[in-house]
């Protein structure tokens, strides 16, 4: 679905540019080069760009990147790939883009932001990739984020929910899933309702990720009858956190929040499982995936709490819908996995991801890096892939964060998937509004 916005004629900003002198007719050609108007053109600073329009695209393939761990501690999350490349098959198979396949390379940065630089470094300069895709990580896009945007290289759809990714200084590089600030209101918000004088206890990433979380529950939680009365970190390379959990168990908080990632999200259960501890637990929604879910110990992730702007293909309200069947036979086709491995949330995403990276392509005015942010930039009610409804992308009201609406979960360890909790919180075009300050730009 296109947008519906004006887009000034080339002919008449040439000849504009023309009557205005040389640097008004350079300009004007840069325009006509990106396939953007002019206050566009402002907007994504292309005057500054060093990078080419349309390198990594020729008459028969688009070049796509990406950097995620596919080794390491945080493996799990290549999962996430198993999902769009079966999504890009499908398209592939069916004629391409306007006949272009999408050629995708992918490397392995095991969740290091160093290698991750290495990486696009890699992709930009030797493999000629027109676009980077899907990064895991805050700090592995941050250790990206300046060098992407002196190229203007689209940083599409990261994964990663950072409100640093709504910075409009920034604007080569978007997000894909509601901000983790929006994430915790949500948690505060059960908890208001719930127990509202809660004493809460944080364990959290030792990075941008876990500050997130950190900054958001301080905030949020001044002025009510809720208190923070323990907090713990521990390092990105590290995954056992016993030794955080002991600690914040003999505080006897009422509830935790979990800002952890990867093995530390079922170690952590499976620490709070080993003692007496019995608080309302809330994880991440980068935790909430069966695939996490089943590495914790038996009883461990029962009733744990999240959130969720996806369709679970495990939950059986969505047995007779036609996006999920699209997703299920989609990837029965054009991957290899297993049947229980299909109905992983975790695929879920990455094929959700892969349909709104082909929605953004199709969608461009011409099919360059700057038309092609653009279309990004202005995502109007897209529903793609196994959104919830009510929960389409959108940044037609000129804010970057694709996805502002969340529904709170709860797992149910029997079942094997999260189910619903209460209704969806809105936060479209608010999530800057309600995140602290601190977190929408970096140091």
């Amino acid at each position: 679905m296109r947008t519906n916005r004006t887009w000034v004629v080339v002919i008449a900003a040439t000849l504009l540019a023309a009557a205005c002198g040389g640097g008004r007719e350079d300009s004007a050609r840069e325009q006509q080069a990106a396939g953007v108007d002019e206050g566009l053109a402002e907007q994504l600073h292309l005057d500054e760009c060093r990078g080419g329009f349309t390198d990594g695209v020729n008459a028969d393939t688009i070049r796509i990147g990406s950097s995620f761990p596919q080794s390491g501690p945080y493996a799990a999350f290549a999962s996430i790939a198993d999902g769009y490349r079966a999504y890009f098959d499908m398209i592939n198979a069916d004629g391409g883009l306007d006949g272009r396949r999408i050629e995708l390379v992918v490397l392995d940065d095991a969740y290091e932001p160093g290698r991750t630089a290495t990486n696009v470094q890699q992709l930009i300069q030797e493999e000629e990739v027109f676009a980077l895709f899907n990064i895991v990580g805050t700090a592995n896009t941050l250790a990206v984020w300046d060098s992407v945007e002196e190229e203007c290289i689209p940083n599409l759809y990261v994964s990663t929910g950072s409100p640093l990714w709504g910075d409009p200084d920034h604007p080569w590089t978007i997000g894909s899933f509601p901000a983790y600030s929006v994430e915790v209101l949500g948690y505060i918000d059960y908890l208001r309702q719930n127990d509202p004088d809660a004493r809460l206890a944080l364990l959290t990433q030792n990075d941008d990720f876990g500050q997130a979380y950190l900054q958001t529950v301080d905030e949020a939680t001044a002025g009510t009858d809720m208190e923070v009365v323990a907090e713990e970190t521990y390092e990105p390379a590290l995954t056992d956190v016993t030794s955080q959990i002991t600690t914040l168990a003999a505080s006897d908080a009422d509830a935790v929040i979990l800002g952890t990632t990867g093995l530390a999200c079922p170690n952590a259960l499976n620490a709070i499982r080993a003692t007496t501890w019995e608080p309302t637990i809330f994880v991440t929604g980068t935790c909430a995936n069966p695939l996490l879910m089943g590495l914790a110990e038996p009883g461990a992730a029962d009733g744990i709490l999240s959130g969720t702007f996806l369709k679970d293909p495990r939950d059986p309200q969505w047995q007779d819908d036609q996006a999920m069947h699209d997703y299920l036979a989609g990837m029965d086709r054009y991957s290899d996995l297993a049947d229980d491995d299909v109905y992983d949330v975790i695929r879920a995403y990455g094929w959700t991801m892969g349909a709104l990276l082909v929605h953004t392509l199709e969608s461009a005015q011409r099919l360059t890096r700057p038309a092609v942010m653009i279309e990004a930039l202005h995502l109007d009610d897209v529903s793609v892939g196994l959104t919830l409804p009510g929960s389409p992308f959108d940044t037609g009201s000129g804010d970057k964060y694709p996805s502002e609406v969340g529904q709170g979960i709860r797992y149910d360890e029997r079942r094997g998937y999260f189910q619903f909790v209460g209704g969806p919180s809105d936060y479209e075009d608010r999530t800057a509004e309600v995140t602290p300050d601190d977190l929408l730009t970096a140091d």
